[in-house]
């Protein structure tokens, strides 16, 4: 396993930005509670892709500064085996388990089940290749 993080791509080598990093938009709030539901121990290691929080140093309404943490490839690789027992089922659960019906259910599940799938995909693939991660909170 290779213990160095890839940052940059060589001349040769095209660097897709899908392939180096993982936007999660605002989902990784709720990533966040659906690693750390009432029925996951809290400090399950999928937590670790959204482990941090966003910083208000000039207060709430103006605005944050983001958060960035490493997970090293030995990470990477548990995160992948954690965040391969999650689905979208498990999405709608944490939902209904808060009382969320209707259409935003339904939204809710939809945006946050893509960018679980995209999670998934990409922490595997990035352990796969003894790779790292380099992920932000905001």
């Amino acid at each position: 396993m290779n213990d160095t993080f890839s940052t940059s791509a060589s001349a040769s080598e095209e660097c897709d930005p899908e392939d180096r990093w993982l936007d999660l938009d605002k989902s990784w709030r709720e990533f966040q509670r659906l690693l750390t539901w009432s029925h996951r121990v809290p400090a399950d290691t999928g937590f670790d892709l959204v482990r941090g929080d966003v910083t208000y140093p000039e207060g709430y309404e103006n605005g944050y500064l983001c958060h960035y943490g490493i997970l090293t490839p030995e990470e990477a690789e548990v995160v992948a085996r954690e965040l391969a027992h999650i689905d979208k089922v498990d999405v709608l659960a944490m939902y209904v388990e808060k009382g969320r019906v209707g259409d935003r259910l339904r939204e809710d599940v939809s945006y946050v089940g893509y960018h679980l799938e995209r999670a998934k995909e990409f922490v595997s693939r990035r352990a796969a290749a003894g790779e790292g991660i380099v992920y932000r909170i905001g």
